[in-house]
């Protein structure tokens, strides 16, 4: 037990000091070229033996066309990996865990270029319509969960939503049916294959 709480508040040093560099302006990314479909599996692996033991089922379903992404390998780890972990936390026995990535078409108003797509989804769960709006902000937990039984530092969720709106993507959540999905997406030009993210 003290270990996991020192754990915890090693995590919980380290994401404020994330937190507080995102939000001065000071973090500074370090894109480099990655195959999302090679990095993506590699980040999944260590979760399908968390899974088995659980009893839920991971399911992968990653797109080969994917372009070739220039972006920041550290944050878009700690992106996917905060929201794999939220999704094994969650999720009861014989649930379902669905990892997603494919190119999708923009909107010819709100958002007309393509855009790459990663969503986590997990059956079995379901979020209030009343707490969605407040699951991104700071030390926000969600009523009812108990915070020993799923530990964390209640910043995970707002360092998502800050990472991937610097490197200009967004974070979209949606919980209906007992379904909760996190969908994460990057624009990418329409005449090409390769999109660069820089920091705004």
């Amino acid at each position: 037990v003290l270990r996991k709480e020192c754990d915890r508040e090693l995590k919980l040093v380290e994401d404020l000091l994330n937190l507080q560099h995102i939000e001065a302006g000071t973090y500074t990314l370090q894109p480099l070229s990655m195959h999302l479909q090679d990095f993506l599996r590699h980040l999944i692996e260590p979760f399908e033996r968390l899974t088995q033991n659980q009893q839920q089922t991971l399911m992968i379903e990653i797109a080969e066309d994917l372009p070739i992404l220039q972006l920041d390998p550290f944050v878009l780890n700690r992106i996917i990996t905060e929201l794999l972990n939220n999704a094994y936390k969650y999720t009861p026995a014989e649930e379902k865990i669905i990892i997603t990535a494919q190119i999708v078409s923009g909107d010819q108003v709100i958002a007309p270029l393509n855009r790459v797509e990663i969503a986590v989804t997990n059956t079995g769960v379901e979020i209030p319509p009343a707490e969605l709006p407040r699951i991104f902000d700071k030390f926000y937990r969600i009523p009812n969960h108990d915070p020993w039984k799923h530990s964390g530092t209640g910043l995970g969720l707002a360092l998502v939503k800050k990472w991937v709106e610097q490197v200009g993507g967004e974070v979209v959540v949606t919980s209906a049916q007992a379904t909760t999905r996190f969908s994460l997406r990057f624009a990418i030009p329409a005449a090409s294959t390769t999109s660069v993210f820089s920091r705004h």
